[in-house]
């Protein structure tokens, strides 16, 4: 009999428009036939005024954000202001892009931030090279699909930060108790006119994850 034993990889990441701001969130699980570690961090500040989720390969994602992070940098210094989420957004698409077609790596981004005078933006660059402008709310990985449904039945554009936070542990519970490469708990990150803060560092317990 020909074994079918398969890489199994995956997580779960989000992020969604809230009154006033923007949260983005990602599990801790990294896996590769087994459980690697639940202590991963897929959740990366790009700039006092932005915030990225990854997902995917993992090494070449934590290079995209290095880099990502240094061009911010350059643009702040050079332009005298903070880099405009669009701006992040549209230098990481590039990079992914590139890195898709010649080195065949693969890596999801949602990206959030906040510009004065603009508000709050979300972003989602999908695996394959695409960009674009989120409304109101994004999940990637392979628990997106037990998440997607939670978001559409209980999201709404004017939810308070405290219950975007709410509702984004709801939907890692979901995530963790369908998808098994998924896990380790969670991070949430927002940002507001006030900057980027760490909402939430969470482990949800196996015995706990329930409907």
């Amino acid at each position: 009999m020909v074994s079918d034993e398969r890489i199994k990889t995956g997580t779960t990441t989000l992020g969604m428009l809230f009154k006033g701001g923007v949260l983005l969130a990602a599990d801790r699980r990294v896996t590769s036939y087994k459980i690697v570690s639940d202590k991963f961090t897929k959740i990366f500040d790009l700039s006092p005024n932005a915030v990225a989720t990854v997902s995917g390969g993992a090494a070449d994602a934590q290079l995209f954000m290095r880099i990502i992070q240094g061009e911010l940098k350059l643009i702040s210094l050079k332009n005298e202001r903070e880099a405009k989420v669009k701006e992040a957004a549209m230098i990481l698409n590039s990079m992914q892009y590139r890195g898709i077609r010649s080195m065949g790596s693969i890596v999801g981004l949602i990206i959030g931030g906040y510009d004065k005078g603009e508000g709050a933006s979300l972003y989602d660059l999908s695996p394959d090279g695409t960009i674009s402008l989120s409304d109101g709310f994004l999940t990637t990985g392979s628990g997106s699909i037990y998440v997607q449904g939670l978001l559409d039945d209980c999201y709404k554009p004017d939810l308070s930060e405290k219950e975007a936070l709410d509702l984004a542990e709801r939907a890692f519970k979901v995530a963790f108790k369908n998808d098994n490469a998924s896990g380790g708990g969670f991070i949430a990150k927002v940002v507001t006119k006030d900057g980027i803060k760490e909402a939430e560092r969470k482990i949800i317990k196996a015995d706990l994850v329930k409907e």
